[in-house]
């Protein structure tokens, strides 16, 4: 009998050692956390664009949607269509639906204030798009004003070159002045052309942000003014318009310079070849997009950011743009 308890101690002692020595090695070979991790949290970001039609911001917004999914975070676009109002209820959605951040390309400082402060009170981040904004907790974009002296620097050479100094040169130019953006690189065309080129004249100014408006306005100044010999322009889509334009006019000669902004392929392809399409600027807003969904990913996982980024700039003229061309 005695052995017997003997023996039936001895076994128990013996599983007891080994499911402890078995539970020791599993301790050791399980990844840590598992079964006890918690699934990333999924972030939703609205974004709301002034007018994604513009092909420049379009082309953005895919790159956007790529660096998004590899990150997990699924994007709800709003297209204001040029209408502050209809951005104004849109960012009122994205507050209402409880997302996590905004990305805003707003019409200037004041139009959806107020909605994007109840956005912060509530806990959402703000990333702003060419647009500053005081509320932004960063702001990726330009010195308009700046951007607009690029440009009429960029013609003032170009009319020194071609024109014999103080002869009259007329100058067109087409602006947005819906977008407080469009309004600051108008404003920096105007001090720069004064300064750098004297002799330019400004006689005709009219809205054409995006192509068809560009076709209309170029038919209307090749109409008005027909001694016309340049045109700057606040973008590149707008200005493909007015090429068409003065082309049908017959007006397109060695003596006539069109200058914008953005680097749309088909405004860098008419450089290249040494058409009166003469320089446009290089913002690299393909990468732009992709970073601001990096900030948006580290600003919701409270990570540090940089408050201000600017777009790189580079003049695309004849001399260059080769380097430039898509497929």
């Amino acid at each position: 009998m005695r052995n017997n308890i003997y023996r039936l101690a001895i076994s128990l002692l013996t599983i007891m050692l080994v499911a402890g020595f078995t539970n020791t090695l599993s301790a050791q070979s399980a990844p840590e956390n598992e079964g006890s991790s918690i699934p990333a949290k999924k972030i939703t970001v609205g974004v709301s664009f002034q007018d994604i039609s513009n092909p420049a911001h379009a082309n953005m917004y895919n790159y956007m949607q790529s660096k998004a999914k590899s990150l997990g975070i699924e994007l709800v676009m709003s297209d204001a269509k040029a209408d502050p109002l209809k951005q104004r209820e849109a960012v009122e959605n994205f507050v209402n639906a409880k997302y996590d951040g905004i990305i805003i390309h707003a019409f200037d400082n004041e139009s959806a204030k107020d909605i994007l402060i109840r956005a912060k009170e509530l806990g959402m981040f703000v990333i702003a798009f060419d647009t500053k904004l005081d509320v932004a907790d960063a702001y990726f974009g330009l010195d308009n004003v700046e951007i607009g002296r690029t440009l009429a620097k960029n013609a003032a050479a170009w009319i020194k070159e071609n024109f014999p100094e103080g002869e009259r040169v007329e100058v067109g130019i087409a602006n947005y002045p819906l977008n407080q953006v469009c309004l600051d690189r108008e404003l920096g065309i105007k001090e720069a052309l004064a300064t750098e080129a004297p002799n330019a004249e400004i006689v005709a100014i009219a809205q054409a942000g995006y192509q068809n408006e560009g076709i209309e306005v170029g038919e209307a100044f090749m109409q008005a003014h027909p001694n016309m010999k340049v045109v700057i322009g606040i973008d590149d889509a707008g200005m493909l318009g007015i090429y068409e334009s003065v082309v049908a006019a017959g007006k397109a000669a060695d003596d006539f310079g069109l200058f914008a902004v953005d680097a749309l392929p088909e405004a860098v392809k008419l450089i290249s070849e040494d058409t009166i399409y003469r320089s446009t600027i290089y913002l690299d807003l393909n990468n732009i997009g992709e970073q601001m969904i990096q900030t948006a990913y580290d600003l919701e996982n409270g990570k540090e950011v940089e408050k201000v980024v600017f777009f790189p700039q580079i003049q695309i003229t004849i001399d260059n743009a080769r380097d430039f061309l898509t497929e």
